[in-house]
Order: C-alpha cells, then sequence, then structure tokens
C-alpha cells in the first residue's frame, strides 16, 4: 500500500519504521529538516521537508498516488487540514490523531467524518478509558479488551507471596478456576516468553492473561490481589486529560484532587469541575503534599505534560506514602527506566497512537491489535470465508514458532485451545506474536489465491 505520513515525531517515526519493513511504500513530511534528514539516513523510506498543509509539498510528496494518509502532527488543525486537502486529491482512507474532544468521545461537537477524516486517534480518550479499566482491575498493570470487552487482557506483575509464583503453566491448567484463563506471555528481565507448559512463573515476572470477563474474580487471589476499593485519587497536571478524567471519576470516587503548578490552568479546571479539589502547587511541594496526606493516598497519577515532573512527583508520591503511582511519559525510552525503578503503571500515548492505526493496516481481517512495549502484538483476527485456516485443525497449520494461540471466540463464547480446534468461519482468534511472526501470522489469516484458467 502507498502511504503518505505526515509529521516525523517519535509517532510518524515508529510508523514509518514498522509499515517500511512490513513492505508498504512510505512517504513522510515534516516541516523540521533534522527529522526528514534523520528519517532518510536511518529508514528507506521517501522523506519531505516542508510544510504539508500546501498542496505544492503534498505534491512533491505524491499525494495524487497515495492510498491512505495518516497525520500525526502535534497540531489537530494541521492534520485536519491535511485530511481535507488529501480528500480533494482523491485519497481513499485518511487517519488523524487528534487531541481535542470535540470530534472524539462525549465532547464531540462535529464528527472527524464532517472534515474528511475517515478514522480519528484520540490518545487521551485512550488514555482515560484505560486509567478507568485499570481502576475497575486490582492489581492489573496494563489493560486491553477484545470480543466487543467480553474477553480481558489483564498485566499483572506477579509478587513474591503469590500462590501462582513458582507453578508451571501446565499445572495451572489442572486448577478448576484457571483453565479458562490463557497465559499468554511472561515477561521476564525485559524479555518476552511464550509460555509452553513446562515454563514456571517466578516472582518479579510480568503475565499477560487472556480470560473471560466473569472468570477475573478468580485469577485475582492466585495473585494475592484483593479487590480495595479506591477512595483518594491525586492527579498531578490540569491539562484536558485530567479534566476530563477527573470528570469521569468525580461521582465515583469520594476524595479526588488535581495538583496544577500554574495557577491560570488551576482556576480553569477549579470551574470546569465540581466536586474535585484543585490545589495551585508543584509536584515537588512536601508541605502541600502534607496537607494533602498522601500517606492515604490510594493512587497517585502524573498526567501532566512534562515526562521529567511526571516522573519526579510521582517518586515523591509513592515516597511520602501514596500506595501505587501512575505516569505518563512520552518519550518511550523512560519506559524502561521506570519498570526498573519500581514505577507500578506507565502508560505512553504514542505507543497506544501506534497501536490504534496498525489495527487498520494489518492484513486480513484484523479486528484490534494491542502494541506491549515489549513489540510484541496481541491480535484479534477474524477467520474468513476462503481463507488458508478456514475449516482447519491447529495441528494441520505451519502455525510460527515466534507467536501463540491465546484464544478462540465463537459465538460469544471464549475457547481456550486446550485441545485441537478447529477454526469456523466467523470465529475470532486471539493470537500473541512477536515482531517477526507478524507477516506470517497475517498471511495465515489471509484469502487464498484462486487461480482461473480459460
Amino acid at each position: 500500500m502507498r502511504i503518505l505520513i505526515v509529521g516525523a515525531g517519535v509517532v510518524g517515526n515508529n510508523l514509518a519504521q514498522e509499515l517500511s519493513k512490513e513492505g508498504h511504500d512510505i512517504a513522510i513530511v515534516d516541516e523540521d529538516a533534522s527529522k526528514t534528514r534523520r528519517i532518510t539516513e536511518t529508514l528507506d523510506v521517501m522523506a519531505i521537508n516542508g510544510n504539508a498543509c500546501l498542496p505544492s509539498v503534498l505534491l512533491r510528496a505524491g499525494i495524487q498516488k497515495m492510498e491512505m494518509v495518516i497525520a500525526v502532527t502535534d497540531k489537530d488543525e494541521i492534520n485536519i487540514l491535511v485530511c481535507i486537502l488529501a480528500a480533494k486529491f482523491n485519497v481513499g482512507k485518511r487517519f488523524a490523531r487528534l487531541r481535542t474532544m470535540e470530534f472524539t468521545g462525549n465532547g464531540q461537537v462535529l464528527k472527524a467524518s464532517d472534515v474528511y477524516i475517515d478514522q480519528a486517534i484520540n490518545p487521551g480518550q485512550i488514555i482515560i478509558d484505560t486509567i478507568v479499566k485499570i481502576l475497575g482491575t486490582p492489581g492489573a498493570v496494563s489493560v486491553a479488551e477484545f470480543a466487543e470487552g467480553d474477553v480481558l487482557l489483564r498485566e499483572f506483575d506477579v509478587p513474591d507471596n503469590a500462590p501462582l509464583a513458582g507453578k508451571k503453566i501446565g499445572d495451572l491448567s489442572g486448577i478448576s478456576e484457571l483453565d479458562a484463563i490463557s497465559f499468554l506471555a511472561i515477561v521476564r528481565e525485559g524479555v518476552v516468553i511464550l509460555p509452553k507448559p513446562e515454563d514456571e512463573i517466578r516472582p518479579g515476572d510480568s503475565i499477560y492473561t487472556l480470560l473471560d470477563k466473569e472468570f477475573l474474580p478468580f485469577l485475582l487471589p492466585m495473585l494475592n490481589k484483593k479487590v480495595d476499593e479506591v477512595q483518594k485519587i491525586v492527579l498531578f497536571g490540569a491539562n484536558q486529560i485530567s479534566i476530563n478524567l477527573a470528570k469521569r471519576l468525580e461521582n465515583k470516587i469520594r476524595d479526588l484532587s488535581i495538583i496544577e503548578p500554574s495557577r491560570e490552568r488551576a482556576t480553569e479546571a477549579a470551574e470546569v469541575l465540581s466536586r474535585t479539589v484543585v490545589h495551585n502547587g508543584s509536584g515537588t511541594d512536601m508541605d502541600l503534599f502534607n496537607d494533602i496526606n498522601m500517606s492515604d493516598v490510594d493512587f497517585f497519577m502524573s498526567l501532566s505534560d512534562d515526562d521529567e515532573n511526571n516522573i519526579l512527583a510521582a517518586l515523591l508520591a509513592k515516597k511520602h506514602g501514596a500506595k501505587k503511582g501512575l505516569v505518563i511519559t512520552n518519550d518511550p525510552e523512560y519506559l524502561p527506566i521506570l519498570d526498573s525503578i519500581g514505577m507500578d503503571i506507565t502508560i505512553n500515548p504514542r505507543l497506544i497512537t501506534v497501536s490504534s492505526i496498525l489495527k487498520h493496516l494489518r492484513k486480513g481481517r484484523v479486528i484490534s491489535v494491542f502494541r506491549m512495549i515489549e513489540q510484541a502484538e496481541v491480535m484479534e483476527v477474524v477467520v474468513e470465508s476462503g481463507s488458508h485456516i478456514a475449516q482447519k485443525p491447529f495441528s494441520k497449520l505451519k502455525f510460527p514458532d515466534d507467536a501463540k494461540l491465546g484464544a478462540v471466540i465463537r459465538k460469544g463464547e471464549m475457547l481456550i485451545p486446550s485441545t485441537d480446534p478447529v477454526f469456523e468461519e466467523g470465529d475470532s482468534v486471539i493470537i500473541i506474536a512477536l515482531p517477526k511472526a507478524i507477516e506470517k501470522i497475517e498471511k495465515l489469516f489471509g484469502r487464498k489465491k484462486i487461480l482461473l484458467s480459460f
């Protein structure tokens, strides 16, 4: 597919790298000459330096031949205008990253389609939904959902005293409460392991589990996780994400407050929130921490636009007694550092944006993609009539070694592949795949080529 990416920041760069590696014909446009020069030196894509709001620049990038445009600059207005121009050049598919809620979610004033956008990706909305789901799953450090929310993917850290610790995957399937739970992956010291029956879960591991939502109460005790009611949350940074999150939580959380260094932004937040207490202060103000009584805080969430301040504020909050810390970091290089220093939950908006776009670009009927920090992907794929996999048992497939079948969803029921399932048309199949296996999975679920003779 011929794809034009507008914006050569972290998201655009990652997309260009991923999509060119998968055989797509990629061009990328950015006004920053240093970014386009770096891409030219490191990737096999065409990089154009210029203002993508100008038709002449888009023509230099080959807009008239493009099948898709993905606008992921830091400015919504540029992304919108690029999609409008792309529509005038008859580009078939137009994606845009939008941060304002006026085109997405509950704050929608106009639909994205009204401004010629086929798919709007709002990282802020996804982050808010993710945090709300994390609050609903004690101990989870990342969450995703498949089969329209009926099947849950949850990542947990394994504590020393967890009953699961020291158990082999094969032994767990014999426990009646766990035989309907699929252990998709173990992350140990930054390495993804697709577990076999003989692999053991160890303290300090992170495990990715796939389960029907009704079975979540059976899994939590095995991780020594209990449903503790979250009563007190402190948010750092009064930006659009934290304000909209506070609106979602005001009727659910007894004690909710925001810390904001800017007096002007603190005042603006206080005017639009009804039950949230807004404090004007820094994330390192120990007097303010004492006034808030940080030792009573169940969750401290650093959601500002400044990575360094987010990290420092969350670390200090935990040092002063906050039970859990959550950090938004835009720079993916901080993720392994935060993991190594014991931060409970980290969220990377750029990783979320890339995952949201990739699910629309995967071949076959891929209807959902969850990108793990460790570069593995969990995909939900529909078995179509005429595909290589339809009506075949799993044992007859040349399934890649670097991929694992997690579950089959048939007529709303989640089936764990403990036997040798035959894939039926209409099934949704959930698979985890390491990077080099993704293309093989797409081919496996693709349609057979039909040879015509005359």
